[in-house]
């Protein structure tokens, strides 16, 4: 596995690092194309499994659709369902779901990704706000 911190990496892990950032490859590529205006689309996808394998990033895939997510600590998200905003929440422990999904297919949870679909504040607001108008 490659370690060695590339300009473009760490140009792509600058773009996303942070909490609530939440991204597509192609966002992304846009974002660093400003910093490294000779980046490839390739290059990108590259570096983002890379940072992916080295967990220092990781890709979150719902609908078919991915997002990467700058985050790399244990945290759950939520996705608004009318503006499609995207949210990071926290992660409670789930050491009683592992031990269960553990025995029932013997093996071993590595990572999970639990992605909760509702409607956001702001949405709630708008809503209640044409309500009452």
């Amino acid at each position: 596995m490659n370690n060695r911190q590339t300009r473009q990496k760490e140009a792509i892990l600058s773009v996303i690092r942070g909490v609530g950032v939440h991204l597509s490859a192609e966002e992304i590529y846009d974002q660093v194309q400003q910093k490294e205006p000779g980046i490839g689309l390739a290059t990108v996808y590259r570096n983002l499994k890379t940072l992916c394998d080295q967990q220092m990033i990781q890709k979150v895939t719902v609908d078919g659709y991915s997002f990467y997510d700058g985050c790399s600590d244990p945290h759950d998200h939520f996705i608004c369902d009318l503006c499609g905003k995207i949210s990071d929440i926290p992660c409670f422990e789930h050491r009683e779901l592992d031990v269960f999904i553990t025995k029932q297919v013997s093996g071993k949870v590595t990572r999970r990704i639990s992605v909760y679909f509702g409607i956001c504040e702001d949405c709630l607001r708008e809503r209640d706000r044409k309500i009452t108008s």
